[in-house]
């Protein structure tokens, strides 16, 4: 059978995947000569215009990004109705393969793996670009550990599908985050929410909520709190357990405001540390009595005459027990004294039940506005906290209304600065601005708003931008500059529309003076026309001559062989051998080379063999 070839460059291999949206195919590209991973969108999704157009523009986006811990992406494209994507080939299994075959995985692992997946998300959320369907099956484990987070640019594309319960659910919902499953904005916390639910998986080999129904498990997201993972797992340490629950806050603003502070809790943590509870005892006074009278002692006592001075003594004692009497009264004539309760951050019905726990009234006089408490908390009160009133007393409150909200304007195909001014006269900020290319759109064109237009918002939120670059250059191949001089790599870049960036020194024992020992951009990578490459060059003492012998035995099929021998060496390439030798003839050369070196051997035009020392 023959094989497909898409865009005259990548041939498919074997087919190694297929989830909700597309299949994976490994495939070598022929151009550059390399094993990459081409995912082909299903055909539910091709003839999608309105997906395939977001799609274009999210997938070029998650492009820019370059991060150990996520998976690179090399090339979009379509061919005969097939939209397809070329990324880097990562050997090794996904997280849920991983999970399925030895969870619950150990703490240390779960959380190094945590901390990997949070780094690359933490460089995605810098980028402006949040995933929305962080889950094991988009997470990729090497065969050496490492983490990489996949599927950026599809993620994006489709997560409109992926909350709508009207129409089938795309991809699993075991980890969607409670304001996904509403249809509401997401931001970067998004992303640490899914996170939380990926780790709470690795520690306990159960999902956090689970049901036969997609929609019942994203309502459970919504209003159920999930089992706590000690409970299920009594190896996680009370630690560990507080920062996955953080992570998995139902409200974005309890959880970890970035992947970073998340990763860094989780570095920090210490599971050889086992926080105990303790439980607050009351204080229990003994009442010591004095001993019970006989009554004998009434028998000894004489009777005797009380003197004035004993008379006045009495009457004073007397007036004192009356006066302790009216002031222990008192509280019971007058009232009793009540030490007012903190209501101030309650609910309205929580704080009407703890002054009335304590004998005291509340009374509303106001409602305000708040950024900092939830409509219906109680803001302030008076009097306040501490102070002793009368029983009976009304306590005055303010209530929040909740932030005040403002409906986002419609900024997309405005130019950046009017965007801005209309951003600003309803009351919002500018956000993250984000410059992409695009072939649709032109320069300084906003592409797209995050949150989109329409959606309620508190008043001084930011509004995230994606801005048009104007079309995309040409993208064209990194040349191999190892080996050239600074002049010769010049030359070379300038020949392919491409630049010389930061040039730096260091000492080789492989090259030459002032040739090139590394490039920040590896050969056979596509990027855009006048790209700068950052270049190391050596700064001696260079390698030293080496002699390698070669016998080279030549077949019998024709009469004659013009035999060619070519070199490449630290310095350059060149050709060592040029003779016609008779047929079964043994020839015999010297290789004389510096560092590493790679030797060709044609015959009669055709290459024949290659050395490598």
């Amino acid at each position: 059978m023959e094989s497909i070839v898409l865009g005259d460059r990548y041939e498919l291999l074997e087919k190694i995947g297929e989830g909700g949206m597309a299949a994976v195919y490994k495939a070598r590209c022929r151009i550059l000569d390399r094993i990459v991973a081409v995912k082909i969108l299903k055909e539910e999704y091709s003839n999608d215009s309105s997906f395939i157009a977001k799609f274009k523009t999210e997938a070029t986006a998650a492009a820019q990004l370059s991060h150990p811990n996520i998976v690179n992406i090399f090339d979009i494209g379509y061919q005969d109705n097939i939209y397809y994507i070329v990324m880097e080939y990562i050997e090794g299994k996904t997280l849920k393969d991983v999970i399925s075959e030895r969870a619950p995985l150990p703490v240390e692992e779960a959380v190094n793996i945590a901390v990997m997946i949070c780094d690359g998300l933490h460089h995605a959320h810098e980028k402006g670009i949040i995933h929305k369907d962080i889950k094991p099956h988009n997470i990729l484990v090497t065969a050496t550990g490492i983490v990489k987070v996949a599927d950026f640019g599809i993620a994006q594309a489709i997560d409109k599908k992926t909350i709508t319960f009207g129409r089938n659910l795309v991809g699993s919902v075991h980890y969607i985050s409670p304001e996904q499953a509403r249809g509401e904005p997401v931001n970067r916390t998004t992303d640490i929410y899914s996170a939380g639910c990926v780790l709470y998986e690795m520690l306990t080999a159960k999902t956090p909520f689970d049901a036969e129904s997609p929609v019942t498990i994203a309502l459970k997201h919504i209003y159920d709190e999930p089992a706590p993972p000690g409970a299920l797992n009594s190896d996680i340490p009370p630690a560990l357990e507080g920062i996955i629950l953080k992570a998995m806050a139902k409200r974005p603003k309890d959880r970890f405001p970035t992947a970073e502070e998340f990763r860094n809790s989780l570095l920090t943590f210490n599971n050889s540390i086992t926080s105990k509870h303790l439980r607050r005892k009351g204080n229990e006074k003994t009442l010591v009595m004095s001993p019970i009278s006989t009554g004998k002692e009434a028998d000894v006592v004489k009777k005797r005459r009380i003197r004035p001075t004993g008379m006045a003594i009495i009457l004073i004692a007397i007036l004192g027990f009356l006066s302790g009497i009216v002031f222990v009264m008192s509280s019971s004539l007058f009232g009793e004294e009540i030490v007012v309760p903190d209501v101030i951050g309650m609910d309205v019905k929580d704080a009407d039940e703890e002054l009335n726990k304590v004998g005291l009234e509340m009374k509303v006089i106001a409602q305000q506005f708040s950024d900092e408490f939830d409509a219906d908390q109680v803001i302030s009160q008076d009097p306040s906290a501490g102070q002793k009133v009368k029983e009976g007393r009304e306590i005055e409150v303010i209530l929040s209304k909740g932030p005040e909200m403002q409906k986002v304007p419609g900024v997309v195909g405005l130019v950046l600065a009017d965007a801005k001014v209309q951003l600003q006269n309803a009351g919002l900020k500018v956000g993250q601005v984000e410059e992409i290319y695009d072939d649709k759109y032109e320069k300084d064109i906003v592409i797209s708003q995050n949150p989109h237009f329409g959606t309620q918002v508190r008043k001084g939120s930011s509004v995230d931008l994606m801005v048009s670059k104007g079309k995309a250059p040409e993208k064209v191949v990194m040349p191999d500059l190892t080996g050239l001089t600074l002049e010769e790599a010049r030359e070379k870049l300038e020949q392919n529309k491409l630049l010389v960036g930061e040039v730096k020194r260091e000492e080789s024992n492989e090259y030459f003076a002032d040739q090139v020992i590394s490039q920040d951009i590896p050969p056979g990578v596509l990027v855009d026309e006048q790209s700068s490459v950052a270049v190391v060059l050596s700064k001696g003492p260079g390698p030293v001559s080496k002699v390698k012998p070669l016998e080279i035995k030549l077949p019998e099929e024709q009469d004659y062989y013009k035999v060619v021998v070519k070199l490449k060496d630290s310095q350059g390439e060149r050709e060592l051998y040029n003779e016609v030798h008779r047929a079964g003839d043994k020839v015999y050369i010297g290789v004389n080379y510096f560092g590493s070196a790679v030797v060709e051997v044609y015959l009669n035009g055709e290459q024949y063999k290659t050395y490598s020392f």
